[in-house]
């Protein structure tokens, strides 16, 4: 037993790490979706999410060796910017719905977010595989949510393909800021409401409001 005690004894304690700070991780990653909305990805640099974040740059070189992946956690922390069902009251009718997705989506800051990770999507094939899983995929599933529950009301005739109308929209907005390189606006979004989705749903067209 004594020779038991003595190496406990002898056995030098263990010093624990420096336990990693979670705050500062979401004070950076909010100044990273900052500046990502003010000055698109190119112009969101490490430096100035340090700066920003009020910390030393080592400190954010340590948890994101890479822009690429400060961009890419930024983007699925981000996600109290992804709707779901059920943040969409039942109004009544599939345009109305859509119509409050576009005004609950918009925002100046968050609009600015949004075509910042466009451009990320459009030069890292990284960044684009995370914004299609967080974002493009969520938003096909937030509008299959939409379109089942006009079908529920009666707006959607039976044997209708949800799934493939589902993807119409955010295939269009992806078209729109990525390929095109433009923002899908109010005034796009509406049309592409009155024009596209509802007739594809319903087979008739919105009157005019």
């Amino acid at each position: 037993m004594q020779a038991n005690d003595d190496v406990l004894v002898a056995a030098p304690a263990r010093r624990p790490g420096r336990r990693r700070d979670a705050s500062k991780d979401d004070v950076i990653l909010e100044a990273t979706r900052q500046l990502i909305a003010e000055r698109g990805y190119e112009g969101m640099t490490m430096d100035a999410v340090a700066e920003r974040a009020g910390t030393g740059k080592a400190t954010v070189y340590r948890r994101w060796p890479s822009k690429v992946e400060l961009t890419v956690d930024a983007v699925i922390c981000g996600r109290q910017f992804i709707l779901t069902i059920d943040d969409v009251p039942d109004t009544g009718s599939l345009r109305s719905d859509l119509m409050s997705i576009r005004g609950a989506a918009r925002g100046s800051r968050n609009d600015e977010l949004m075509h910042g990770l466009h451009q990320a999507a459009r030069v890292d094939p990284q960044v684009a595989a995370v914004f299609h899983e967080q974002f493009v995929i969520a938003r096909t599933a937030l509008m299959r949510a939409l379109l089942e529950r006009a079908l529920h009301r009666g707006e959607i005739a039976p044997g209708r393909d949800l799934d493939m109308i589902a993807t119409v929209a955010p295939a269009m907005i992806a078209y729109q800021k990525v390929v095109a390189g433009g923002k899908a606006g109010p005034d796009y979004i509406e049309r592409m409401i009155d024009h596209i989705i509802v007739p594809l749903a319903t087979g008739s067209v919105p009157a005019a409001e």
